[in-house]
């Protein structure tokens, strides 16, 4: 799923359960939604007993230490998803309850997870370690808020080799170094979930689904509702503001050719003309096509309910809608532009500061063996599987969630390209979240309230000053 997504996708199931008639949507952690709070307040990083030595370890084995140890561990996942890592925990402790570790979980609202971690460094009462996304950690980084992993991984024997290039990319910071500060555990996309009763219902060929524009806005057109001139069922479902018309205008604009940053990270809105068309396109979707409505608020319980027959999202919306036993399969995000572009997350797990030094190979051991035993996360949990040697087990394609569901989230990392910008101010350019600069400044322009050339002159302007800072 990461810092940058303020009230995005854990929206979906901080509504779900009121808006959906007691039907269980699932959330991402991706990439749920309010979680209800630890019954006590998380507890500081403690020992069983007196704080270990831990010796370096041979790769299959536990490390070597004096006393047992407790690790601390805070995750913002919740519903689904947060049903399937709390497995992976509870996997762990029974595997490591005779080898001197242990790993206590506390849930953290995701809306206050940033700020009590910030909190336990600042006090020196952080947790072991927490989940974090690739990419948007340099400002943390910078305080010293995060460990540096590369020692640690090579005490306990983690083989990097073993991880896709893409995810170890999104892992490291070229401005720190290019130093490794997260290991992966889940590489997501965004691609199109498709409601088939609405295909069926309009007539439409579901093994042959919209891959180009002209061919999108056709099925739009015929699985959209309305009500004299009112859209009361979205062909594409979009929303007047928030996430759903920020990462659609990321990722068409993308496609388009417009960069929100050069390679070198010096030059802003590379093809600003692309990145015009893009908000125009989203726009038409409304105004000119009619094929989606600004008055959807939840699109996570708007596509649940039949309220819309395309959804573009991520893979932690699967369960959810597989438990309400929603009639759906997952397609590639079409190519709306002149390239396949979509957008790319990574979902791993990060290290904080301790006074004892001697934790941290402990808590590395112990997220070793979750991430060599990432196959159930990586199935069921969320996410496509960032080791290779998961990605290439003959069953991995049919375990957990059916194929037709899961597939084009798999297959689809591909051109998952559209990565967080590396830089102090990443947050501003995130094209995945509802409170940003950005998504504030495209609301703006669906409402009314600014034009287009407006929007991109202010992009313009704030991308060049968060470039020129670093």
């Amino acid at each position: 799923m990461s810092s940058k997504r303020k009230f995005t996708r854990r929206e979906f199931l901080k509504n779900a359960g009121v808006a959906a008639a007691g039907l269980t949507l699932a959330g991402c952690g991706a990439q749920g939604g309010g979680a209800a709070q630890p019954t006590e307040a998380p507890a500081e990083p403690t020992a069983i007993a007196e704080q270990p030595t831990v010796a370096a370890a041979a790769p299959t084995s536990a490390p070597a230490v004096k006393q047992p140890i407790e690790l601390i561990h805070w995750s913002w996942l919740t519903a689904s998803d947060g049903e399937v890592w709390a497995q992976m925990i509870n996997d762990f402790n029974e595997a490591y309850q005779d080898k001197g570790i242990q790993i206590k979980m506390d849930v953290i609202g995701y809306d206050e997870f940033n700020t009590k971690v910030l909190a336990g460094v600042a006090a020196g009462q952080a947790p072991d370690f927490g989940w974090g996304g690739g990419g948007l950690r340099a400002q943390w980084i910078k305080d010293g808020a995060l460990v540096p992993l590369d020692d640690l991984v090579a005490k306990v024997g983690l083989d990097l080799s073993d991880f896709t290039e893409q995810s170890l990319k999104g892992a490291r910071y070229p401005k720190f170094d290019n130093k490794l500060f997260l290991i992966p555990m889940d590489a997501m996309s965004l691609q199109m979930e498709v409601n088939t009763d609405h295909v069926k219902e309009a007539g439409l060929d579901i093994s042959k689904p919209p891959d180009s524009n002209e061919d999108l806005l056709e099925w739009a057109k015929a699985m959209t509702r309305l009500e004299g001139d009112k859209v009361v069922r979205s062909g594409i479902l979009m929303t007047g503001s928030g996430v759903q018309p920020t990462v659609t205008w990321g990722i068409v604009s993308a496609q388009m050719g417009f960069k929100r940053a050069s390679d070198d990270l010096k030059t802003a809105a590379i093809n600003p003309e692309a990145g015009k068309a893009a908000m125009q396109w989203i726009l038409d979707l409304f105004d000119k096509h009619k094929v989606s409505t600004r008055d959807v608020t939840d699109r996570y319980k708007a596509f649940g309910t039949g309220e819309g027959s395309m959804f573009w999202t991520g893979p932690w919306t699967i369960q959810g809608y597989v438990d309400q036993k929603l009639n759906f399969v997952t397609v590639p995000f079409p190519k709306i532009g002149q390239e396949r572009h979509t957008y790319f997350e990574l979902g791993g797990l990060e290290l904080y500061p301790q006074k004892d030094s001697g934790r941290y190979e402990a808590t590395m051991e112990a997220i070793k063996w979750l991430s060599d035993n990432s196959f159930l996360w990586t199935t069921k949990g969320r996410g496509a599987a960032t080791r290779k040697s998961i990605l290439a087990r003959d069953d991995y394609n049919t375990a957990g969630h059916p194929w037709e569901v899961r597939g084009a989230f798999i297959e689809g990392m591909e051109y998952a390209t559209l990565a967080p910008i590396p830089i102090l101010n990443a947050d501003d350019f995130e094209i995945y979240s509802g409170g940003n600069f950005l998504a504030t400044v495209i609301a703006a322009v669906i409402a009314g309230e600014k034009t287009v050339d407006q929007m991109m002159d202010e992009l313009t302007e704030k991308w060049q000053e968060d470039l020129d800072i670093g």
